[in-house]
Parts: structure tokens; C-alpha cells; sequence
């Protein structure tokens, strides 16, 4: 993962040095949100947290170009809050986001014609992304997640649940409005949803919960109190063979709603 990021910041930076003159640098703020087994929409702004972005575009011209972007966010999730029909399974995570990705873009309209400023585009891409959810114990101390395999990920006792990694891989697409200022400056914004390949973004999948005296006797007292959480509410929620903890059948997702702001140190691409 770390090599993906490196060859993609390198191939980009190479490319900026030699075409500088079509080089925009980009800063943006926004959103950022998650869908999945704690969070009862996969798209809403029900417990979205900002997003910041730094990078840049190379334009080829007024309808193409390529642009490369570092994004940092969070996203979280707390049945009580997203899902509160599921208040009672209790659980929650929260996970900071870091994420490098190159994407193609595409223009609508060629936005170097001077009568034609504004216009629509799309992008998609790959990208590499580092997670690492987290919760708070009953003390309110921070605990990571993936550690503890609060589902049996790992242990010889489920031999089919596979520990899953905290950097994967990607693939994020959307649409955005983009508006030339001048020769210099466009201002865009867009919407980005990224597909990605594990259901653990939230620490939640597997349809059934783990038996937690095998985690208590693998991983610990903690785990076990981290894996299975009904019985801190009042009444306490009785854990049965048909209890289900989260849903394997559909991945997790995460996206981020951006303002940008591009600024060309070069030379003018547009001819106002």
C-alpha cells in the first residue's frame, strides 16, 4: 500500500515538473460520511464530520485532465444515532480516514472556450486509503478495534473470518460543477463516492455474533465485552442464536462532499 502511494505521488510530481504551465494546485474542505452496518442510509448527512483535501490537476485541455488529491477525514457510526430501531445491539466505531488517489476528469463543456466558464464534469479513479476504527469501552477509554477480532477475525476457532487490513485499496467516482474566476482560479463542487473492497470499515459484518467466551479466552476480557455490547443498556438486551450483530452480504462505502479552489502558479490556460 505504501508503495501504491508512493509511485502515484511520484508519477504525478513527475508530471507537474515537466508540464508546470498546466499545473493547478488545489486546497477544498467539505464533508465526509460513511454507509454501512451503523448507519441506517447510505447516503445522508446523519453523523458526516469535515474533510480537508490538498492536491492538484493537470489539464490537457479545456475537457480533460488528471488530477491528484490527498484527503483527511472521519467517519463514525453509533446505533443510536443512525440506526436507532438497533439501539439495543449498542454498538459504535469511529475511524479517521487518510486517503491519496489519482483520477481522471472530464469536462461536459470545454471550460478554456471564454464563453463557457461553467460546466459539469466527472471523474473517477483509484486511490489508497489507510483506516482504523475505534471505540470507547464502558470507562470511556479509546480502544482500536481490529486488534481485539471482536467477530472471531483471525481465530482458529473461525477459520473462514480473516482478519481484515487496515490500508486498502479504492476506487472512488463522482460528478461536480466547476466555474472559471479567471485565467488563474476555478472554484468547484462535488460529490465522491468511493467503492471499496472490505466490510469492516466500521468493525461490523458478520450476520451472527462471535461466541465471546472463545474471545474472552483468545484475545481477553475486553474483546469479549467490545464484541457483544446489549448488556450495557437497561434492561440489558439478552444475546440469542438469532441476535444479528451486522450484514455480510453488501460492503461497506464512504464519500465526501467538497469545496475546491484551483490556482494556477503557471502559465494562464484560459483566454479571458
Amino acid at each position: 500500500m505504501k508503495r501504491l502511494t508512493l509511485i502515484i505521488t511520484f508519477a504525478f510530481f513527475l508530471q507537474g515538473a515537466i508540464l508546470a504551465q498546466n499545473l493547478f494546485v488545489t486546497l477544498g474542505g467539505g464533508m465526509m460520511n460513511y454507509g454501512g452496518d451503523l448507519q441506517g442510509k447510505t447516503l445522508t448527512f446523519n453523523q458526516a464530520h469535515p474533510a480537508f483535501t490538498l492536491g492538484g490537476a493537470y489539464y490537457f485541455n479545456g475537457y480533460y485532465g488528471i488530477a491528484y488529491t490527498l484527503t483527511s477525514g472521519k467517519v463514525s457510526g453509533v446505533d443510536a444515532i443512525g440506526i436507532p430501531k438497533h439501539y439495543r445491539r449498542n454498538l459504535s466505531f469511529y475511524s479517521n480516514i487518510g486517503e491519496a488517489s489519482v483520477t481522471f476528469e472530464a469536462n461536459l463543456t470545454d471550460i478554456m472556450n471564454t464563453e463557457k466558464r461553467f460546466t459539469p464534469y466527472a471523474f473517477a479513479g483509484v486511490a489508497a486509503f489507510k483506516m482504523d476504527p475505534y471505540t470507547y469501552d464502558p470507562d470511556g477509554n479509546k480502544t482500536f478495534l481490529q486488534p481485539l477480532s471482536t467477530e472471531g477475525q483471525g481465530l482458529p476457532q473461525y477459520p473462514d473470518k480473516k482478519p481484515y487490513k487496515l490500508s486498502q485499496i479504492a476506487f472512488p467516482f463522482g460528478i461536480g460543477v466547476k466555474y472559471a474566476v479567471s485565467e488563474k482560479i476555478m472554484i468547484s463542487a462535488e460529490f465522491s463516492l468511493r467503492k471499496i473492497f472490505t466490510d469492516y470499515l466500521d468493525d461490523v459484518s458478520g450476520k451472527g455474533y462471535a461466541d465471546t467466551a472463545i474471545i474472552n479466552a483468545e484475545k481477553g476480557p475486553l474483546a469479549a465485552k467490545l464484541s457483544f455490547r446489549g448488556d450495557e443498556l437497561d434492561p440489558p438486551y439478552i444475546l440469542t442464536p438469532k441476535s444479528q450483530r451486522g450484514n455480510p452480504d453488501k460492503n461497506d462505502v464512504y464519500y465526501t462532499g467538497l469545496i475546491k479552489v484551483s490556482y494556477s502558479f503557471g502559465k494562464s490556460l484560459f483566454s479571458f
